[in-house]
């Protein structure tokens, strides 16, 4: 196993009950490294700065003037940038979409086995969006609308397109069309690819259907 097929994570909560069961949980796969502990905002931007931090997993409610969507929208517009998933007892509509429009990747409820927080983990690290198959789902008319670049990516997505496709026809790197595929997601509510493929098919149809075209 390579140092680089360790995911170094951190948790961030303010209850050392749920950093301690959720260290040995998470131990007990070899690819991840619980490098970091926090029980508030402070301790948490001090092991983001100082210390290579991949994942960040974080409660929304910390003993601290910043929570964790607020600490979220921080770390994503960071030079660090770990990737977040928050790990929360919250299951309203409103909190799942504040944290995604902060930039978190994943939402993931408290009480979840170890198989749920290895799919979540492997999801968010190979840059899709994770939620919570028990969250609410919001109204269509809660789901933020999608920009033009947005509506053409999944457009192509919809024609079976790969990354470096979409990113070769839209003259775009192929970093800013996953940025694109994670900001549809998380508009739209769509938790990893599979959902956002089949999202797509169900807008714009199988490019079989349409011939091709």
């Amino acid at each position: 196993m390579t140092e680089e097929s360790i995911v170094r994570i951190m948790i961030v909560d303010d209850l050392p009950i749920v950093i301690h069961g959720l260290r040995q949980v998470l131990e007990a796969t070899p690819t991840f490294s619980v490098v970091a502990e926090a029980g508030n905002a402070e301790e948490a931007r001090f092991h983001v700065k100082n210390r290579k931090i991949d994942l960040v997993i974080m409660d929304i409610r910390l003993q601290s003037s910043t929570n964790g969507i607020e600490l979220t929208k921080e770390f994503s517009a960071g030079i660090e940038n770990p990737a977040i998933l928050i790990f929360s007892d919250e299951k309203h509509v409103e909190f799942v979409r504040r944290a995604l429009r902060a930039g978190a990747r994943g939402y993931l409820l408290k009480g979840s086995d170890i198989g749920k927080i290895r799919s979540a983990i492997g999801i968010v690290m190979e840059g899709s969006i994770y939620l919570d198959v028990k969250l609410p789902r919001p109204t269509q008319q809660e789901l933020d609308p999608l920009t033009p670049t947005e509506e053409k990516v999944l457009r192509l997505i919809s024609e079976w397109k790969t990354t470096k496709q979409l990113a070769f026809e839209l003259e775009l790197a192929e970093s800013t069309v996953k940025t694109h595929k994670r900001n549809i997601m998380s508009k739209l509510y769509l938790s990893g690819s599979h959902e956002l493929e089949r999202e797509a098919i169900g807008r714009y149809g199988n490019p079989d259907d349409r011939g091709g075209r």
